[in-house]
């Protein structure tokens, strides 16, 4: 039987919310600092977009300078500060002077989702090319590393943080396809080792393997810019017409992790692709 105190968590009583933490009061992050890389694309600019209307201020962390800089200037208001950085996250040396400049510019760091990597554009591995493998696990694998590493003091002066890092479905299936991609998604399936690490600095530290997804028009927004925008509109509608899912449940779940919500979850790994993955 549910008690008083229970019912309470869940609504609004004459005299405003209990002292439980209400169920509204764990989404929201307002005044949080979020860093986001690869956010000039794809699922990760979604992500971005759900953490802005949350309220949380953003670091934009991308090697597209130019495109970067224009989803920076569409996300930003008056509630909610965004701001680009240019970024190689294979840099060790890079990733240390930004994650610095983030802090002293917002004052701290609360969350990071490393969702930056290469394509998935390489079909097996008995037609792999050395270059491409390298590429893979320098941007999948050691961006991902050095940015926890680097981001991991500024959220312990904050009082703690959450790490999203974004997998594949792929990396917790047999596939056939784009072995090196997916094998270095499937190396970061370290989330328990790191969150095991970090828990004394209350640091969260959980993984999730987003499917084949399209994102939401951002269509209308987009073409009231420049024509950098534009083709990124068109991008974006092309992916809605020849693939499936929505980025944006994607983003729910990257919401739920980087909140309050989740304050009880990690090492946790959550697959989003409607069933097992395919290849």
């Amino acid at each position: 039987m549910c008690t008083k105190e229970c019912f309470n968590t869940y609504v609004k009583t004459d005299n405003g919310f209990s002292d439980m933490d209400p169920l509204s009061t764990y989404f929201p992050l307002k005044n949080k600092v979020a860093l986001v890389t690869g956010a000039a694309r794809g699922i990760a600019l979604h992500i971005a977009c759900a953490l802005s209307a949350a309220g949380a201020h953003l670091a934009i962390l991308d090697e597209r300078e130019q495109e970067g800089g224009v989803i920076a200037g569409l996300l930003g208001s008056k509630l909610t500060e965004v701001r680009f950085w240019q970024l190689d996250v294979s840099d060790n040396d890079a990733v240390q002077r930004v994650m610095v400049a983030v802090e002293a510019h917002f004052g701290r760091i609360d969350i990071l989702i490393n969702s930056a990597g290469v394509d998935a554009s390489q079909p097996y591995a008995n037609g792999l090319r050395q270059k491409h493998w390298e590429k893979a696990m320098q941007a999948n694998v050691n961006g991902s590393i050095l940015c926890s590493k680097h981001v991991a003091p500024a959220m312990e002066r904050a009082g703690g943080g959450s790490i999203v890092n974004v997998l594949s479905p792929c990396a917790v299936s047999r596939v056939q396809a784009a072995a090196a991609d997916h094998a270095a998604k499937a190396t970061l399936r370290m989330s328990s080792m790191n969150a095991m690490r970090y828990a004394t600095q209350n640091i969260r530290v959980n993984a999730i393997h987003p499917g084949v997804v399209r994102p939401p028009a951002l269509a209308a927004a987009m073409r009231k810019r420049d024509d950098l925008t534009q083709a990124l509109a068109d991008r974006a509608e092309l992916q809605m017409q020849t693939t499936r899912g929505s980025a944006t449940d994607v983003a729910a779940a990257v919401l739920y992790l980087a909140s309050d919500a989740s304050r009880f979850v990690t090492g946790g790994e959550l697959v989003i692709d409607a069933g097992p993955c395919h290849s």
